[in-house]
């Protein structure tokens, strides 16, 4: 895997409880996050003392290596959000 042909890009908290229909009760499990990168879910489940554990091959990469990544794709993955918005 090269991090040229990854997209790190996550979803919020929000999104997460939404596309998974996650009740409180759910929220309140143990969590593995399988394949979900950078995603805010798992900042905010820890912030609200839930337990996460991630499991992506990105992170293979470093911290500065993934924030350059998503420096480099931003502008096209807002620009793709807004055409299928759009459509």
């Amino acid at each position: 895997m090269e991090l040229t042909q990854t997209v790190p890009w996550g979803r919020s908290f929000v999104e997460y409880v939404r596309m998974f229909a996650l009740s409180d009760r759910e929220l309140a499990q143990r969590i593995v996050g399988c394949g979900d990168g950078p995603a805010a879910f798992n900042f905010e489940m820890s912030k609200r003392g839930h337990r996460v554990i991630s499991v992506d091959p990105l992170y293979r990469f470093s911290a500065a290596e993934i924030a350059g990544r998503i420096h480099d794709i931003a502008a096209d993955m807002v620009e793709g959000a807004r055409r299928k918005a759009d459509a």
